[in-house]
């Protein structure tokens, strides 16, 4: 009996720190998933696609040729592909996860191996965001990063007036 008892406690204690290592899987939308710059991770995972549809907006100010902006678009298209793709696979993951977590019976083995789907899975896509924006990037000349970066400075100093800091 008193083993049992050890082993539901050290069970309880690995599903807590499951629980813990994964919390802002279960977090309402929109809460609890503060990123970077305190910006949520899916408005964190949507800066490559963010920054994309900037360079396209922002195409006269920058200086961008029409080839330019045919090579953007057509990354553009594959960066939403490949989000949609790797947002549902995490999204199937996450629900996955939560359903184990539930199951008081379920495998250990299993949940770990959920984990680190979910894992691989919100891995790949802030890789596609990286990836996305360094494509990206590697298209513009000297001269029109840095008018991207003195569009952005602008955007920025006028976006600070409006959300007060």
């Amino acid at each position: 009996m008193m083993m049992k008892k050890r082993w539901v406690v050290v069970l309880a204690g690995f599903v807590g720190l499951v629980v813990a290592t994964v919390f802002p899987v279960f977090a309402d939308e929109g809460h609890g998933k503060m990123g970077h710059g305190g910006h949520d991770q899916e408005e964190q995972a949507d800066h490559g696609g963010h920054y994309l549809k900037h360079l396209l907006k922002h195409a006269k100010e920058i200086g961008l040729t029409p080839e330019q902006i045919g090579k953007l678009k057509a990354i553009q298209l594959d960066f939403k592909r490949s989000e949609a793709r790797l947002e549902a696979d995490a999204k199937v993951a996450k629900l996955e996860l939560h359903a184990l977590l539930e199951d008081e019976q379920a495998d250990l083995n299993a949940i770990q191996a959920k984990v680190e789907q979910l894992k691989k899975a919100e891995g790949a896509c802030l890789f596609a965001v990286i990836k996305s924006k360094r494509t990206a990037t590697a298209l513009l000349t000297p001269d029109q990063r840095e008018k991207d970066r003195a569009v952005h400075e602008q955007m920025k100093s006028a976006g600070d007036g409006q959300h007060g800091g």
